[in-house]
């Protein structure tokens, strides 16, 4: 039996940093689309045409993302489970500690320290909580940790 109701979408969830990073990528693409119209004014060539297309998806998405998104804080929640824009601890068998931000995959590419939520290990640890113990697998093979504590960066 299929439903015509339609499909619940978890929203969009941005830090403070990664939003002001989506609206600066928004407005240089803005920007070059705005450089391509004048361009197009002297010169039609394939190239161009193709690329203002691209921009103006580019400019559709990232203006959509920002309007739908919202921050961690506003999302209610039970304050132990760990969640996308939680900074996150865990400990590895042999001792080693790692610490990382887990963000919206449209924001991890911001710096070192920002995780995909798609990854393996923000995959693993989203939902559990500090003390819990996780199994992960990436291309190198299975790992396993232990959530030390999280925060909520916002």
């Amino acid at each position: 039996m299929t439903s015509d109701a339609p499909a619940r979408r978890d929203p969009v969830v941005l830090t403070t940093e990664g939003r002001g990073w989506i609206e600066a990528r928004l407005e240089r693409s803005t920007e070059r689309r705005d450089r391509i119209d004048e361009e197009l004014g002297n010169e039609r060539t394939e190239e161009l045409i193709a690329e203002r297309a691209q921009l103006d998806t580019q400019i559709q998405d990232l203006t959509a993302l920002l309007r739908d998104a919202v921050a961690p804080a506003d999302i209610i929640d039970d304050p132990s489970v760990i969640e996308i824009g939680d900074e996150v601890e865990v400990e590895f068998p042999d001792g080693d500690r790692e610490t990382f931000l887990i963000v919206h995959p449209v924001e991890a590419g911001m710096d070192d320290h920002r995780t995909s939520s798609d990854s393996p290990v923000a995959s693993a640890v989203l939902g559990q909580r500090a003390g819990d113990t996780v199994t992960f697998t990436t291309p190198s093979g299975e790992h396993r940790c232990t959530i030390v504590g999280r925060d909520r960066i916002g």
